[in-house]
């Protein structure tokens, strides 16, 4: 490939004037019959092409099509970086640094050689990062000579930001010890231990269950409690209801139930961690200890959870780690900051050459423009990102719905036109991929992200609190003013799983406070999260969800859905920030939701338990959840198969103008759709007006689940729900739970239903996962229109840099 840099336009006419010289030899060849006039105007015509070609190499030469450096292990920051190995003398050969890498393209800029592509190509091992990797606007490239950093074709390359932990001794039996002088300073501390790459285990009471990781090892609140002022120098408790809201009277003391597993004395309980899901369950925390009671059963916390108005609950699932005393079984470890000791009891003693690493960094890259002048034309390819540290919950926003400040592999913040492709990014401390401040045209693309402590790829912003004020127009542009735009960013084609590892609340896809214009979430595959797949909070402006496929989503949090926004606005008349959102074409299978506090919020449908029935699972979820208002959202061919409270929801506040059509909802073991629209804070339900639920494929099957689920508001709110499929086989029938009469014979006397259908929609093979409708199915005489299954999910294309 020729680039339009390296071209001159006396090339581009020689180009033409080979084109014609060939064409006009071959026309007279066979025209002209003399053979001596064949042949001298044959090699007339061949001497021009060998002039014309020589002319064009030679012109070429003079702009080298690209320019490689390259970086290996084996590297030398002193040599030119021109050559992927050291020549025979040692004299020159690859450089051993990114930011050497950088500087010699700073040079090339400022000698005036910037004149191709530019390609630092990685060769293979592994490359610990002790500060972040920074480029700056300054390290842009262009849209004709872009600046790539890539691994060398076929070479893995990892990028990480740990070190490795050598100098072991016996501490006793198989646990080992070793001192770390910069702990003990207080320079160091890290929540994650590595063997191997593979996260361990943090010495913890109850004890991790390897065969129930999620439900199992855990103790719960038996009684919260509560100590005053008062009541301290009497050294008395008194109990306290869940329904404490202020910092403080927030219970920090709890009386917990014991188990079979019965904790240990603790001899420094300071240095302990309690890991836990308050209140309702939308959040965790990491809290210090105070003090342990083990004669009453009473654990004292150092402060109270946060955010503060969630208190703790009777029934909330905690447990406690970094307890020496509980290191008790292979691949726990455990960190006594006081003494700078390490202990570890490896999980395969007899490998004497694992590698066992702690993180020491905590953001890799970071691709950094300002506002005046965003960071441009840069992609980082082919990579392995892994092992950053955590500063959670030292460092949060106090949103709780925001992501995590740091711990990511790769930061942009004020970049444009930026490429971030074909990454592997695992066990990292806070999210994977951060588009932080104004983003204009970046692409998230066919990246493989796991095991993030926080989410996959993030949009955010550290701006102030969204207005809870959804209802007034001059206080939604005020606050929207102050949040940066992004804008045409594209995250399509990742393989996203294993998400919210360390902070458990948050989307694997995550808009935070910015203003969104046309942004785009296309093709990715999602799975087996901790919260929501995607997810947009206190926002504004379009995007557009589509052809992705969601799975086993939402397993350690309550009320939360596969799609989910909150407090996320459009700006009626904002030729930006208006319009309206589409999701659209996404399959979605099995919202799980998890629960554990005193009573179950939700009593229809059967509850399924854990635990001995202290953690309910699947507990309120939705597919598509809009929740605390919204406008303008068309919701069309998506599949939802497997949810508790509905496949799609009806936004709290005043919804206006949603369009839900074409979608097959499946499987909800409470409802199949909720049509339901809340008050909200600012008291609405009475404005919402203009929204259509119309050809939709609703099929139940639990034991209890009604069709849908309204209420008062929604016979105002919903002006057409119409030309729908209702089929379900529970044992409540076709039941619309909300009327005094559930029968759907009622709710078509309200107006609603009269043209829908009740009949099998003749799915192709239900019970193995088709749900392809037959030619005969009955939905077609109402107007659905297939929806095509192949285009859901990562596109198969990879580009490979050349070498």
């Amino acid at each position: 490939m020729i680039y339009e840099c390296g071209v001159d336009l006396s090339i581009l006419f020689v180009k033409h004037f080979t084109c014609i010289s060939i064409t006009l030899y071959i026309s007279l060849f066979m025209k002209i019959k003399l053979g001596v006039i064949r042949l001298f105007l044959g090699g007339f015509f061949l001497l021009l092409t060998f002039v014309s070609v020589k002319a064009e190499v030679n012109a070429t030469t003079n702009y080298p099509r690209e320019i490689n450096l390259y970086i290996a292990k084996n590297g030398d920051d002193k040599w030119s970086g021109k050559y992927p190995v050291p020549n025979k003398t040692g004299t020159d050969g690859p450089i051993a640094t990114l930011p050497r890498a950088r500087d010699l393209i700073r040079e090339l800029k400022l000698a005036g050689k910037f004149n191709a592509p530019i390609m630092v190509l990685l060769t293979a091992g592994t490359y610990r990062l002790g500060e972040t990797f920074l480029l700056e606007s300054q390290d842009s490239g262009t849209k004709v000579n872009p600046i790539t950093y890539s691994a060398y074709p076929g070479d893995k390359v990892i990028i990480t930001g740990s070190i490795p932990i050598g100098g072991w001794k016996i501490f006793r039996d198989k646990i080992l010890q070793v001192d770390l002088p910069a702990v003990k300073s207080g320079a160091w501390h890290f929540r994650e231990l590595y063997v191997d790459g593979i996260k361990q285990i943090r010495a913890r009471w109850p004890n991790f269950d390897k065969d129930d990781p999620l439900y199992g090892g855990w103790a719960f609140i038996e009684e919260t409690l509560i100590e005053t002022s008062e009541l301290v120098e009497k050294k008395s408790l008194v109990s306290v209801r869940h329904t404490a809201t202020t910092s403080e009277n927030m219970p920090s003391k709890f009386r917990f139930a014991l188990n079979n597993e019965k904790p240990r004395e603790w001899a420094k309980v300071a240095q302990a961690e309690l890991k836990i899901f308050p209140w309702y369950c939308w959040v965790d925390d990491l809290i210090p200890l105070r003090q342990i009671d083990l004669n009453q059963k009473i654990i004292s916390l150092a402060r109270p959870v946060l955010p503060s108005w969630m208190p703790l609950m009777k029934g909330n699932r905690f447990y406690v780690e970094n307890v020496l005393e509980e290191l008790d079984q292979p691949g726990e470890w455990c960190l006594d900051s006081a003494t700078g000791t390490l202990y570890f009891w490896p999980p395969n003693s007899s490998n004497k050459a694992a590698v066992i690493t702690a993180p020491i960094n905590d953001r890799l890259f970071e691709l950094r423009g300002t506002k005046e002048a965003p960071l441009q034309h840069v992609k980082i390819s082919g990579l392995s990102f892994t092992e950053t540290k955590s500063t959670w919950p030292e460092q949060r926003h106090e949103n709780f719905h925001a992501p995590l400040l740091r711990g990511e592999a790769i930061r942009l913040e004020n970049a444009a036109d930026c490429q971030i492709e074909y990454n592997i990014i695992s066990q990292v401390g806070g999210d994977g991929i951060r588009l932080q401040g104004i983003t204009t045209g970046n692409q998230i693309d066919g990246n493989t992200i796991s095991l993030t402590g926080g989410s996959a790829v993030s949009i955010a912003s550290g701006s102030i609190l969204n207005t809870p004020v959804w209802t007034d127009p001059a206080e939604m542009k005020r606050i929207s003013l102050l949040y940066p735009r992004s804008e045409n960013n594209i995250i399509t084609n990742n393989t996203i799983h294993h998400t919210g590892t360390i902070k458990k609340n948050g989307g694997a896809i995550d808009f935070n406070a910015i203003n969104s214009v046309d942004n785009i979430i296309s093709h990715n595959l999602i799975y087996d999260t901790a919260d929501k797949g995607i997810n947009m909070q206190d926002g504004y402006g379009r995007f557009t969800v589509e052809y992705n496929e969601m799975r086993n989503l939402c397993l350690e949090i309550s009320d939360t859905g596969a799609l989910m926004t909150n407090r996320w606005h459009l700006l009626e008349n904002d030729p930006d920030l208006g319009g309206r959102i589409i999701v659209r074409n996404n399959l979605i299978f099995n919202v799980v939701g998890c629960g554990a506090y005193d009573s179950t919020r939700e009593s229809r449908g059967e509850v399924q338990t854990k635990a001995g029935g202290k953690i309910w699972s699947p507990y309120y979820a939705w597919g598509i959840y809009f929740d605390n208002s919204g406008s303008n959202r068309t919701v069309y061919n998506n599949i939802v198969i497997g949810t508790v409270l509905g496949g799609i929801s009806m936004p709290v506040g005043d919804p206006k103008n949603n369009l839900f059509e074409n979608n097959i909802l499946v499987g909800g073991t409470a409802y199949l759709a909720d049509l339901r629209v809340g008050a909200g804070r600012d008291g609405g339900g009475v404005q919402a007006s203009g929204n259509r639920f119309v050809r939709n494929i609703v099929y139940g099957s639990a034991p209890e689940a009604a069709l849908l689920h309204v209420n008062e508001s929604t016979k105002t709110a919903l002006v057409e729900c119409d030309y729908n499929l209702y089929y379900s086989l529970s044992k409540s029938g076709l039941a619309i739970a909300g009327l005094k009469n559930e029968t759907i014979e009622n709710w078509r006397n309200l107006g609603f239903d009269r043209n829908s259908l009740v009949a099998d929609p003749l799915f192709i093979d239900p019970a193995n996962g088709d749900y392809n409708l037959r030619l005969d199915s009955p939905a077609f005489e109402l107007g659905f229109h297939p929806i095509n299954l192949r285009f859901i999910g990562p596109r198969v294309y990879k580009t490979t840099p050349r070498r």
